[in-house]
């Protein structure tokens, strides 16, 4: 039995938001709970909304998200210093560079 309300075992897996990796845990398990966000809003802040990598090549780009410089895979921290406001493009890119090395690694 699937516990999201409203969708057979057929469909769950169509509803918005709750497709959940189990060997992943929850967001909170993962270390981005409400400090995380408190934290996030301080760097989109501190780096004016502006996607760095962007920055870096003489872009200018929004920033959606904040992305650790080195990942916490890779022994990066949550140290203001490794954490930086990324565009979408730039966060998809990177995190697929990452996951090829981390696959690599196995």
């Amino acid at each position: 039995m699937i516990d999201e309300p409203g969708f057979c075992e057929a469909h769950a897996s169509e509803t918005a938001g709750w497709n959940r990796n189990p060997h992943r845990g929850s967001r909170h398990a993962r270390g981005y709970g409400s400090k995380w966000v408190k934290l996030r809003e301080k760097i989109l802040k501190r780096d004016n909304g502006l996607c760095q990598p962007c920055l870096a090549l003489g872009r200018v780009a929004a920033a959606r998200h904040v992305d650790h410089i080195v990942s916490k895979a890779e022994g990066g921290t949550d140290d203001e210093s490794n954490l930086q406001s990324i565009c979408v493009a730039c966060h998809k890119a990177k995190t697929a560079d990452e996951g090829a090395r981390g696959r690599a690694r196995r």
